[in-house]
C-alpha cells in the first residue's frame, strides 16, 4: 500500500480535477461572503437550500472591473474555469463571465436563439392564409380559458367553418414534447386549412414552452397555415416570428383567420344588386336589338328572297343534272374505243412471242450442245495432265529403289565433290530418311 504525502495527495487531487473540467463550465447560484482585495473580488456561490458552496474568484482587470458587491445576496449564472491550488487544497471557480439570473437572462438566451433561426432562414418560410377557411385546428390548453375565448369568436363571426380541437399542456418542460406531438398529428390529419396556436398571457417563464428551438422549427416546417396568438400585447415568443402570422392575442388570432360573415353578407348583398341590374340593362339591349332586327326583316322581305334563290337552284339543278348525263356518255365511248384498241395490241403480242419462244428454244439447244462437246474436250485434257504428273512423281522413283541424298543444310547432292570428309548427309528413300557421315 503506498503512503500518500500531503502534496503528493493534493497535486494528484489537482491533476484529476482538472482534467476531469478542461473546458469553462456554466454554474448558477447565489452570491454570498464577498469581499475584494488588490482588486480582486473574492465570492462563495451557494445553492438556494444553502447547503453547498464553492469558493469563486474574480481576478482583476476581469470582466471589465464589475462591482460583484452589487449583486451580494442575487441569484447569478457564471461561467468559469475550474481550479484546485495543490499548497492548500482550495478548490474554487475562475470566473470568465457573469450575469444576474432571471428575465434578462432568459431573453439573452431567447434572443441568441432568434438570431441563430434567423440566420438559418426558419423565419423565412411564410405561407398564405386561406381566405375562406372551411375546417380551423386549434392547438391550445384543454378547457382553458383561450380556447373559449377562440371558439365564441370563430362561432361568432364565421360559423361555417369546423372546428378541430387538439389539446395540450402549453406551460413546463412537457409542454413543447407535447405541443411538437399535436402539430405533427395536425399535418398528418389534414383535416384543417389552418391551424391556431393560442394560449393567454402569463410571466416570460410561463411562455418559455413556445420558445422551444424544437417547437419553432416544427411550426416553421408545417404544410398546413400557422396563426399563433400567446399572451397579451407586448408579449412576443419565438414560435411567433417562425408562424405564417403572429397576433397579440387568442381572440385576435382567431379573427385573423376568417372573414367576417357581416361583411359577405354585405358583399353578397351588394353583388346581387348589382347583377340584377346588370341583367335587367342586358334584357333591355337585347328587347332594343331585338326590335331591329324584326325591322330589318320587314323591310327585307326575306322569304322573297328565299323564294327565288329555290327557283334559281334547282334550275341550275336541271343544267346541271343534263350536262353530267352528257358528259357520261362520251366518256363511256372513250373508254370503249380504248378496251378495244387494248385488246388488239393483247393478240398481236400473243402472236410475236410465240415466234420468239421457238426461236430461243432453238438457240439454247444448240448452246447446250456446245457446252457438253466443250466439257468432254475439258476433261480428256485434265486426265492427260494428270498421267504426266504421275509420271514424274519423286515418290514413284524413290519405290523403284532411287534415293535422294541431302547435306546438313538440306541441299540436294548432286556430285560426290560436293561432299566433304565427316560430312553430315540426310538420305531420303520411299520409306522415311537415314542420317550417315561421310568416312572415306
Amino acid at each position: 500500500m503506498k503512503i500518500y504525502s500531503v502534496s503528493e495527495l493534493n497535486t494528484e487531487a489537482r491533476e484529476a480535477i482538472l482534467l476531469a473540467f478542461q473546458y469553462p463550465i456554466t454554474v448558477k447560484g447565489e452570491i454570498s461572503d464577498y469581499r475584494s482585495s488588490r482588486g480582486h473580488q473574492y465570492f462563495k456561490l451557494r445553492d438556494s437550500n444553502l447547503n453547498s458552496t464553492v469558493s469563486c474568484v474574480m481576478w482583476k482587470g476581469s470582466l471589465n472591473s464589475l462591482d460583484l458587491s452589487e449583486y451580494l445576496h442575487k441569484e447569478v449564472i457564471v461561467s468559469a474555469k475550474v481550479d484546485f491550488y495543490a499548497g492548500f487544497a482550495q478548490f474554487q471557480l475562475n470566473i470568465i463571465e457573469l450575469s444576474e439570473f432571471g428575465d434578462g437572462f432568459i431573453k439573452k438566451e431567447i434572443e441568441k436563439l432568434k438570431k441563430k433561426l434567423s440566420d438559418e432562414g426558419i423565419f423565412d418560410n411564410k405561407k398564405d392564409l386561406p381566405r375562406y377557411p372551411g375546417a380551423i385546428g386549434i392547438l391550445t390548453a384543454q378547457d382553458s380559458h383561450a380556447l373559449k375565448d377562440v371558439c365564441s369568436k370563430l362561432n361568432e363571426k364565421y360559423p361555417l367553418s369546423k372546428l378541430y380541437i387538439y389539446p395540450s399542456i402549453v406551460q413546463g418542460e412537457l409542454a413543447p414534447r407535447n405541443l411538437i406531438k399535436q402539430l405533427k398529428r395536425i399535418n398528418k390529419d389534414a383535416f384543417v386549412d389552418v391551424v391556431l396556436i393560442v394560449r393567454g398571457g402569463g410571466s416570460l417563464q410561463d411562455l418559455m414552452a413556445f420558445n422551444d428551438e424544437n417547437l419553432v422549427r416544427e411550426i416553421s416546417a408545417s404544410s398546413i397555415p400557422t396563426i399563433t396568438g400567446i399572451g397579451h400585447k407586448p408579449d412576443v415568443t419565438l414560435a411567433d416570428y417562425a408562424s405564417d402570422s403572429a397576433q397579440e392575442t387568442p381572440t385576435a388570432a382567431a379573427i385573423k383567420s376568417v372573414p367576417d360573415i357581416l361583411t359577405l353578407k354585405q358583399d353578397i348583398d351588394y353583388i346581387e344588386i348589382a347583377l340584377m341590374k346588370l341583367s335587367n340593362n342586358l334584357i333591355t339591349s337585347l328587347q332594343n336589338k331585338l326590335k331591329g332586327f324584326l325591322a330589318i326583316i320587314k323591310i327585307s322581305r326575306p322569304i322573297k328572297i328565299i323564294s327565288d334563290i329555290s327557283k334559281e337552284f334547282n334550275h341550275k339543278r336541271k343544267l346541271l343534272s343534263k350536262a353530267l348525263e352528257n358528259k357520261f356518255k362520251i366518256s363511256n365511248k372513250s373508254v370503249e374505243d380504248y378496251k378495244y384498241r387494248q385488246m388488239r395490241l393483247v393478240k398481236e403480242l400473243s402472236i410475236n412471242i410465240d415466234d420468239y419462244s421457238i426461236v430461243i428454244n432453238k438457240v439454247f439447244r444448240n448452246i447446250k450442245k456446245t457446252l457438253n462437246s466443250k466439257i468432254i474436250t475439258r476433261k480428256e485434257i485434265i486426265n492427260l495432265k494428270l498421267q504426266q504428273i504421275k509420271q514424274i512423281n519423286p515418290n514413284l522413283l524413290l519405290s523403284q529403289g532411287y534415293a535422294i541424298v541431302r547435306d546438313k543444310n538440306n541441299k540436294i547432292v548432286k556430285s560426290i565433290n560436293d561432299v566433304t570428309l565427316h560430312c553430315e548427309l540426310q538420305i531420303q528413300l520411299s520409306d522415311g530418311s537415314i542420317h550417315v557421315e561421310r568416312k572415306k
